[in-house]
């Protein structure tokens, strides 16, 4: 093999290495500009809240944007029954939809229930290999979780809910700059809830 062919053969490789890491970039600027589109909107939701705001279309429009933010299609937001002590899942966008709404489950089960009982965010990016995984769900909805990620939704140091994406469209696990914009959006979506109920409370 000639000086020549080993040259050409590296350029090529170079190439291909190059063209990898340009549609990389390319796929995070799209993320990226995503989640400043969902976070811009969410916030415009939250400066806007009046006492006829409708709560659940509030809601459903925090679950869009973390689902926008992080590229999902399926995930849910669950608030605490702080009576029954269950995790009630008012919100799900996704194939899970029809099976999932309205359901409930303890509070201190599942990725969920952690993040509940410890009022800390969750990223599974093989849900095989997590213990904290409860499999219930996806038997209940046929839905296969490879990756998610999970951040509570809190009242200073009283959890409120969940909010919870699972699995990206293009089926790369979650990351974590994932996890730093749920994390936001949590934020986010707490301080919505709270403003739309004390609104309306008057």
């Amino acid at each position: 093999m000639t000086a020549d062919t080993n040259t050409i053969r590296h350029l090529q490789q170079e190439n291909i290495r190059l063209r990898a890491d340009n549609n990389s970039l390319k796929d995070y600027v799209t993320r990226l500009q995503n989640a400043i589109r969902a976070l811009t909107a969410l916030q415009h939701q939250l400066d806007h809240i009046r006492p006829d705001t409708n709560i659940f279309e509030l809601i459903q429009n925090i679950l869009k944007a973390a689902l926008a933010a992080v590229d999902s299609e399926d995930g849910s937001l669950a608030l605490v029954d702080e009576e029954s002590k269950q995790l009630v899942f008012v919100e799900v966008i996704g194939t899970s939809r029809d099976k999932l709404l309205n359901f409930r489950m303890p509070a201190n089960q599942g990725v969920a229930g952690w993040c509940v009982v410890n009022r800390k965010p969750r990223m599974v990016e093989d849900s095989r290999k997590e213990q904290a995984f409860s499999p219930q769900v996806d038997k209940m909805t046929g839905l296969q979780t490879n990756s998610l990620i999970c951040v509570p939704l809190l009242d200073g140091n009283r959890p409120l809910g969940t909010l919870e994406v699972v699995n990206t469209r293009s089926g790369r696990p979650f990351n974590q700059s994932d996890l730093e914009l749920m994390m936001l959006v949590s934020k986010l979506a707490s301080l919505a809830i709270l403003t739309a109920e004390k609104v309306q409370q008057g």
